[in-house]
């Protein structure tokens, strides 16, 4: 869909833009209705409204037409509420009551029934089933998760501090499973309750919840991200994920008893590959996440006995994080940041891969991991899911030269704080404004702001994911990509820094481009594109055109030489560190070995990049002429993807995590 075009089925005909509503009468006004009937569609129809803990309410426009597409035709269908009838026709209505138990009474005297029994018929109300509970898990400092629950519901295991705990439901104490120097993640419960699977490094083993001798299953090429482990639903074996390339991943099946692995997915093309199993409750199935590229996977599902996936979500955002089935097999919840923020979403598994899916209501916001009991006579459904909150900051610091003309890094200070996801700096070229990423406004968007702080503006408003402006030479237009492909690939786009509509510059959807910068002369946009089949370097005209390649060995974040000598690069974070030149000729020699993607910048002097060979990592200094590296200073600690320098070599930014804590939430009674 184009930019700024309505939806087709939106409730009202204006531009679907980000944004957030904060009271109860601008939702009203956005779905074209009062304020009396938003209020009951949120009480009777799951209206997407959220409630600060001052009692103000806000609601996200994207999560709006997401249920108007779910529920608005049918809520249209419906007939009028039904109202109060008049005093005389409540007056006929009892009398009618009276004659029908008269008649009722004279039958049931005339078969011997007693009319006591018959009244208790009439009366009677079967009880409803307990209403959703959301309670609190854990609440122990730092992070808890991800959770497994046992089948029963009645105890869920954890990491925390790289070791395994397993806590009662219903309880407070908990004792750890596993002590040991290395850090162990991922536990999964086996369905009949018997193991806990998880990983340690390469290793992926069981123990028993009790405790004991630990069993090693498998080691594997684990990949990065993708370490969830699922168990087959007869718990003798394992699904996991494994590196079968330099950065992709497949899905193998491994047996607990013998070993013997078969591989069960082949994803082609230069993304991430396939990861986060989970196993229908029947066995049958596997649905599973693919990732075209590092973002905005597919979420697909797989018969365990033979064929090929089926697609049943084709963008399930740009950050997904694990998903499961329903107790009953008929959906599958998954955590995705498709409205800005983590939350849990559903969507049915005989879905089409274009239906829009539905958030889940029981469940709170920054919602990761999701894990539930299994069915059972008598005992209540539970969700467990891990509440993530962080804090990305940036950190400025200012520049100067000592008297052998080398730069040197004063003591950072924040810098454009907020409470929310603020990154991916960018300084322009006569180093006087700085433009950046922050979810500050509900959504990943691009921001400008002063040098000096001052002067903060929102550049764009696409309500998607919008990620790492550069700025063109002459300051005058910005490139930056977004996950706005027809499965949430990634695509280029320029616009001017003064504002205005984006234009498109990917002209394939169905292929991801991403990290453009600009050409010495603004003449090209240099990018990386995975549409070879493997990510590398491109270049294409600034104005649109054919899309050339630059690089045969692989390359992802690519900036001009400042003298034209040729082009600076480093690779996909997964393909290691290395900061490689190509030239006219297209030769590729690598320069550096320590830069890493996202994490360097270049001026006229030279080469800056965060080293994290030492704690705190320092910035240190590739001079273009002496050819030295020296380091210019120290970091704060919990540095993270996103490094810039002024062009004039008086300040940088870098971006630190300045706040994490993840406590475990359940949902009881889970519906």
């Amino acid at each position: 869909m184009a930019i700024g075009a309505a939806e087709p089925d939106s409730p009202t005909s204006s531009p679907i833009t980000a944004g957030r509503l904060d009271s109860w009468k601008e939702i009203a006004s956005y779905l074209g209705r009062s304020v009396r009937t938003v209020t009951r569609w949120k009480r009777e129809q799951g209206l997407p409204v959220h409630r600060h803990q001052t009692g103000a309410v806000y609601a996200y426009k994207s999560e709006l037409d997401a249920w108007w597409h779910s529920r608005g035709e049918q809520i249209e269908r419906e007939p009028p509420a039904k109202t109060w009838p008049s005093a005389s026709r409540l007056k006929s209505a009892r009398i009618g009551v009276l004659v029908t138990i008269t008649v009722i009474a004279v039958l049931a005297a005339t078969a011997g029934v007693l009319l006591s029994s018959i009244m208790g018929w009439l009366t009677f109300r079967s009880n409803p089933k307990p209403a959703p509970k959301l309670l609190p898990l854990t609440t122990y400092p730092g992070i808890e998760g991800p959770p497994s629950l046992s089948p029963d519901g009645s105890q869920v295991v954890f990491a925390r501090n790289g070791d395994l705990f397993i806590k009662q439901v219903d309880g407070e104490a908990f004792r750890p499973l596993t002590n040991t120097p290395e850090a162990e993640g991922a536990p999964a419960w086996s369905p009949d309750g018997r193991l806990i699977a998880f990983r340690r490094g390469a290793l992926i083993l069981t123990v028993s919840p009790v405790g004991g001798s630990v069993q090693t299953v498998i080691e594997t090429r684990k990949p990065s991200m993708l370490t969830r482990i699922a168990w087959t639903a007869d718990s003798q074996s394992l699904i996991f994920s494994e590196l079968t390339s330099t950065i992709g991943a497949s899905l193998f099946l491994v047996s607990i008893a013998t070993g013997e692995k078969r591989q069960l997915t082949s994803p082609s093309g230069p993304g991430i590959g396939d990861g986060w199993p989970s196993v229908s409750p029947d066995g049958r199935t596997l649905a599973f996440a693919r990732y075209p590229t590092d973002d905005s996977p597919t979420i697909y599902l797989l018969p365990l006995s033979g064929g090929e996936p089926r697609p049943v979500l084709n963008n399930a955002g740009s950050n997904l994080y694990a998903l499961a089935w329903s107790p009953d097999g008929r959906e599958i919840i998954f955590s995705s940041d498709l409205t800005g923020f983590p939350r849990l979403w559903r969507i049915g598994a005989k879905s089409w891969p274009d239906a829009a899916p539905q958030p889940v209501a029981s469940a709170g916001e920054n919602a990761r991991f999701p894990a539930f009991s299994r069915a059972g006579s008598g005992r209540p459904l539970r969700l467990a899911y891990q509440r993530f909150d962080t804090d990305y900051d940036l950190r400025k610091a200012e520049l100067e030269i000592d008297r052998a003309g080398h730069p040197l890094m004063k003591p950072a200070t924040p810098f454009l704080s907020s409470t929310q996801y603020d990154a991916n700096p960018q300084i322009s070229p006569v180093g006087k404004r700085i433009a950046f990423v922050s979810q500050r406004s509900g959504a990943w968007e691009i921001w400008l702001a002063d040098a000096d702080g001052s002067n903060l503006m929102r550049l764009t408003s696409m309500g998607t994911k919008v990620i790492a402006p550069r700025w063109s030479p002459d300051g005058r237009q910005i490139a930056f990509f977004a996950t706005t492909g027809r499965r949430g690939e990634y695509q280029m786009y320029r616009m001017n820094a003064a504002g205005g509509l984006p234009v498109r510059l990917s002209r394939d959807e169905n292929q991801p481009d991403f990290l453009p910068s600009w050409s010495l002369d603004s003449g090209w946009i240099i990018f990386g594109s995975g549409r070879s089949g493997m990510t590398q370097i491109w270049k294409m005209p600034a104005s649109g055109g054919a899309a050339v390649q630059i690089t045969k060995g692989g390359g992802g974040d690519a900036r001009d030489s400042p003298d034209g000598s040729g082009i600076y690069y480093t690779k996909v974070g997964s393909a290691g560190p290395g900061l490689w030149r190509v030239n006219a000729r297209g030769e590729e020699t690598k320069i550096l070995d320590a830069p890493r993607f996202g994490q360097w910048d270049l001026t006229a002097k030279g080469v800056y990049f965060v080293d994290f060979g030492s704690s705190p990592p320092t910035i240190q200094f590739f001079d273009f002429q002496t050819h030295e590296t020296a380091v210019i200073g120290k970091t704060a600690a919990g540095v993270q993807l996103g490094f810039a320098v002024s062009p004039d070599d008086r300040w940088l930014v870098y971006v630190t995590l300045a706040r994490v804590e993840a406590d475990l939430m359940l949902v009881d009674n889970y519906k």
